[in-house]
């Protein structure tokens, strides 16, 4: 049974609603003004709807909808009880290995909460500078082997040059020396 204390809050919710619709007007004297206003607004409603067939039956579904939509309507349908503990064994490797993990967890999180751990994220922002320098010295040190490259290809082509230049004149001096000696 409801104790004095509920029926007082009742009516100062009451007091506090007829306040906000009535404001400082004479409530008793506008109570019929209100309840004309909203019996005008109910007819209206039923007369827009007596021609929609599709709205009238929405209208009419409004209460199953409702105990479709009661949170302890689905938790009768979903499973018996017998069904819920099924499901629980049926489970229990499952939370025990969720339960091991948890416990691992809560174990290292005293690790995990360290100020070495702290720290990784603050000293991210210089690992990252060191990627960018990084990245840029490594791009700088493809272009200065593929130049390298450049010249020693130079370099070996004018070796060869040279070489058979040096070839020939030496060719060319015996075949003078051999003239010469006869």
């Amino acid at each position: 049974m409801a104790d004095g204390s509920e029926l007082e809050t009742f009516e100062q919710r009451l007091s506090a609603l007829e306040a906000l619709v009535f404001g400082n007007a004479e409530k008793d004297a506008d109570y019929k003004k209100c309840l004309d206003s909203l019996q005008d607004v109910h007819n209206k409603i039923n007369t827009s709807l007596a021609s929609k067939k599709k709205a009238v039956l929405l209208y009419q579904k409004i209460p199953e909808l409702n105990t479709y939509l009661d949170h302890s309507y689905t938790d009768k349908q979903m499973l018996s009880d017998a069904a819920k503990a099924d499901s629980i064994i049926a489970g229990a490797d499952l939370l025990r290995n969720q339960a091991a993990l948890y416990e691992t967890l809560k174990e290292n999180e005293k690790h995990m909460n360290s100020e070495h751990i702290k720290g990784v994220v603050l000293q991210a922002e210089k690992l990252n500078t060191l990627s960018k320098l990084h990245i840029t010295q490594q791009d700088e040190a493809a272009t200065l082997t593929e130049e390298s490259q450049k010249l020693i290809e130079a370099y070996n082509n004018v070796v060869s040059l040279m070489s058979k230049q040096f070839i020939l004149w030496d060719t060319a001096l015996s075949n003078l020396e051999k003239k010469s000696k006869k």
